[in-house]
């Protein structure tokens, strides 16, 4: 998978965002705040190919987390970025 290069990093108002345009006429376009984790990750994968072992072994190496936490936590951002429809 692919963090999609149609989706920028912005900051607004001393927070990083994410704006993800409505996919019909009439929906409305969603503001995602990205915390220290979330820029980091998408810092280091942006442009590259990556699965969750790879979101996984950034955060083992930046943070104090064991295997089991880091695996979850790729888990749950991987998840979040494709219900938005951030990764191709």
């Amino acid at each position: 998978m692919k963090i999609n290069p149609k989706f920028k990093v912005r900051r607004v108002a001393d927070e990083d965002i994410v704006l993800v345009q409505g996919r019909n006429p009439g929906d409305m376009t969603t503001v995602i705040a990205l915390n220290e984790t979330s820029l980091f990750l998408w810092h280091n994968l942006e442009g590259r190919d990556f699965e969750q072992h790879d979101v996984a072994e950034l955060l083992l190496q930046r943070f104090e987390v064991d295997d089991d936490r880091a695996h979850k936590d790729a888990q749950a951002w991987i998840l979040q970025l494709k219900e938005n429809g951030i990764l191709i």
